[in-house]
């Protein structure tokens, strides 16, 4: 995990993680999905066709949308969300033995991208060309219908480009040089959430697989979306 090459300083050190057996989705959420859980909370819904992935949601409401989701399957929620008397998140607990529905870790999202347990060295995941991976700058500068492009060779769609992706972490400048090598996780600090894979309005740079990105819980952009992830 990592890279110690990059001359962004939170990518290093380069580090070997162990991760307990995850699902993950082929794709990232999409409209179709989200609406179904924002017009029965309130939230925002997302406009566009069905099939593009869920964008200009915050971390807080991809959270929500996971124990929504769990609720809906009859599994046990993997977060509890703590709120004030204004009805404000105030903070974010993760259930880490439940069997729902959760954000990926920010490892687990690595991996996935780096096509698992075949640990490819493309730079971008699935290939080295991001044309035949992406929707970004270089590719029309637009979002794009889920599962358009090649997928990396788990046979995942979209992890780079397209929606750029929330992970559950806490977002650490120098966390990789304390980080935990067993199912590491980044629970506690800033407000910051990491988000990963870059965006269909990115450069070719910002594609890269260990490249890192952060926002606060509460954030929104047109370019940021999610996929969902559960223990296996």
């Amino acid at each position: 995990m990592g890279n110690s090459e990059s001359v962004y300083y939170d990518e290093y050190p380069d580090h070997t993680v162990t991760l307990n057996d995850f699902y993950i989705g082929k794709f990232e959420v999409t409209i179709e999905q989200y609406s179904r859980f924002s017009k029965n909370s309130g939230v925002y819904t997302p406009e566009g066709d069905p099939k593009m992935p869920a964008t200009g949601i915050s971390w807080e409401e991809a959270v929500m949308y996971c124990n929504w989701l769990s609720r809906l399957e009859h599994l046990d929620k993997c977060y509890n969300i703590i709120r004030d008397d204004k009805n404000k998140v105030t903070r974010v607990e993760l259930i880490k033995t439940a069997g729902g529905y959760r954000l990926p870790t920010e490892a687990e999202w690595e991996f996935a991208a780096k096509e698992g347990i075949m640990l490819s060295n493309f730079s971008y995941s699935g290939s080295n060309n991001p044309d035949e991976i992406a929707w970004y700058m270089g590719t029309g500068k637009s979002l794009h219908p889920i599962g358009e492009k090649k997928p990396n060779q788990l046979g995942i769609f979209d992890m780079s480009g397209n929606a750029q992706e929330w992970c559950f972490d806490v977002y650490m400048v120098d966390f990789y040089k304390k980080s935990p090598s067993n199912n590491p996780i980044c629970e506690k600090g800033a407000n910051d959430r990491v988000s990963r894979g870059g965006n269909y309005d990115g450069h070719e740079e910002t594609l890269r697989i260990t490249k890192r990105f952060y926002n606060t819980t509460d954030f929104r952009d047109l370019t940021i979306g999610f996929r969902i992830a559960r223990n296996k």
